[in-house]
């Protein structure tokens, strides 16, 4: 577990602007990314008193908003959903605040995002919360609920899948040396 960095309560202004670019890169599109961070924080800070003092205060609302945004994902059309992300996507790396950590590199060309966007959900979320969020291996791991080892293994498996769609269409060196970098842990 990541240990817990603060004392008392969160900086919301800061952990709503995270929340709600993980709720856009995940579900990729504005509207819905902010209702679901509107959700993701009235139910994490509804269920405070239940917080472990191990656990952050973004990896409780990061998880609350994982699990909102596939509540939002199960309640639209699969297709629909997925031609809107690139846009989004796009954003989310815009607004990104400069005093972040830079997630690991990832070249973001549309036929990249469009390829990340067809990922299987598991698969999908742990690139998005590594490739754009910028989340560690052990961030991700407790967002998500599940072992690093399982965010490393839907991580390969992700990659792979990127390399073989990338191959098809011709371009299988935009991503030559990316999962280089997580083989060795990458950002943790």
């Amino acid at each position: 577990m990541t240990p817990r960095h603060e004392d008392a309560a969160p900086d919301f202004r800061e952990l709503s602007d995270r929340v709600y670019r993980l709720c856009v890169a995940m579900l990729r599109d504005e509207t819905p990314a902010r209702d679901a961070a509107q959700e993701a924080l009235v139910r994490g800070w509804a269920r405070r008193a239940s917080r472990r003092e191990d656990v952050s205060w973004w990896t409780w609302f990061g998880g609350f908003a994982v699990r909102v945004c596939r509540e939002f994902r199960r309640g639209r059309a699969r297709e629909a959903e997925r031609s809107a992300g690139t846009e989004a996507l796009e954003a989310v790396e815009a607004e990104r605040d400069a005093t972040e950590p830079a997630p690991a590199s990832l070249p973001m060309t549309r036929i990249v995002r469009d390829a990340v966007m067809h990922l299987p959900d598991r698969q999908r979320e742990v690139t998005v919360l590594r490739y754009f969020i910028g989340a560690s291996t052990a961030e991700a791991a407790e967002l998500l609920g599940c072992p690093e080892g399982t965010i490393k293994s839907n991580l390969h498996k992700a990659l792979a899948s990127l390399h073989a769609a990338l191959a098809k269409v011709g371009i299988e060196d935009e991503l030559s040396g990316v999962s280089a970098g997580f083989d060795r842990g990458g950002s943790g």
